[in-house]
């Protein structure tokens, strides 16, 4: 009789499950707009043209099986990966710029072989690093910063004003493993 119960309660709760997603993954996206220092509307032209590119890059025959990341902010794209050659490179490039209206491309795609899964790992922690470095300091605010590692190379990304940028750029220096720092804002 217990074990009857117990089945039918558990029963009854898995079509809660999928609320629970549900909910859980609008409060992710909620807060991330929120902790977004763009407009609504930029987040929203950001995400279209992020869209916009990878659909070009998937689309083409000979860039789809390349790791290449496109991140879309305030109306640039960078691009960063790893491509097997220079042609691909610049052939990524014309791509996104035939795929939407962009204001610019940093194309920083390296030739070579594609990062694994340790190297990416690593990667994500100096973002982690970075970001929670930035998020720390009361006396800049660095919220309009987007950051992005690939092979421990940092993108700086976002409409800073000079101090902060500069706070940005000694932050991500300052960070164990990062081999490299570019700025890419919009001042």
């Amino acid at each position: 009789m217990l074990l009857r119960r117990l089945c039918i309660l558990l029963l009854a709760l898995i079509p809660l499950t999928g609320c629970t997603v549900l909910a859980v993954g609008g409060m992710v996206a909620t807060t991330s707009v929120i902790l977004d220092s763009r407009q609504v509307n930029t987040q929203i032209d950001d995400s279209g043209l992020h869209l916009h590119v990878v659909q070009g890059i998937q689309s083409d025959e000979r860039l789809k099986n390349q790791r290449i990341r496109v991140v879309a902010y305030n109306g640039d794209v960078l691009l960063v990966g790893q491509v097997a050659s220079l042609e691909l490179k610049q052939r990524a490039e014309r791509v996104a710029v035939e795929s939407a209206t962009i204001l610019t491309v940093f194309n920083e795609l390296k030739v070579g072989d594609p990062k694994g899964f340790i190297d990416r790992s690593k990667d994500s922690w100096i973002t982690t690093r970075i970001k929670a470095n930035l998020l720390s300091s009361n006396e800049i605010d660095t919220s309009g910063v987007k950051v992005v590692t690939e092979a421990s190379e940092v993108f700086l990304l976002g409409i800073v004003d000079e101090p902060a940028a500069q706070h940005a750029v000694r932050v991500a220096r300052n960070t164990p493993g990062v081999t490299r720092v570019v700025r890419a804002f919009s001042l």
